[in-house]
Formats: structure tokens, sequence, C-alpha cells
């Protein structure tokens, strides 16, 4: 159980908020700060899904004060990421 949920964090992270061309701290920092928002929120959806996506962007305001800090960074990284 441990290592699907594990898994599924990792996919989740790295796809669903913003894609795989930010760096590899901030997709770390989502997996430390999001690991228990993502189950308590959004377990239920599959990795790397449009639930899972909409799941996450409906309970942001719920999100722990780390977790949102990490999606924000990880996206601001992506956009930086994407001008290049």
């Amino acid at each position: 159980m441990i290592v699907r949920t594990a898994l599924a964090l990792m996919i989740t992270t790295s796809t669903a908020l913003a894609g795989p061309a930010a760096p590899v701290a901030d997709r770390d920092a989502l997996r430390q700060h999001c690991t228990g928002d993502y189950l308590s929120y959004c377990g239920e959806f599959a990795p790397d899904s449009a639930e899972v996506r909409a799941c996450f962007k409906q309970n942001k305001a719920k999100l722990s004060p780390n977790c949102q800090a990490a999606i924000t960074s990880y996206n601001k990284a992506q956009k930086r990421a994407d001008l290049r």
C-alpha cells in the first residue's frame, strides 16, 4: 500500500500540476509537502488524470500551507522552463 501510494504521488505530482520541465528540486518539494494532502483529498483518483488535477485545484484552499507553497513554486519553475 505504501509503495503504491508513493508511486501514485510521484506520478501525480510530476505530471498533474505542471509538467515534466520543472526542476527536480521542485518535484521533490511537492512529494515532501503534498503527500498527506494528496491522500486526504485526491487519493481516490488515478495518478496523471484530469480528475486528480481538478481535485488539487478544487481543494487548494484546504491544502497545507507548505503544499500550497510547493505547488506555487513548482508552477513558477514550469513557467520559467517554458520560456526558455
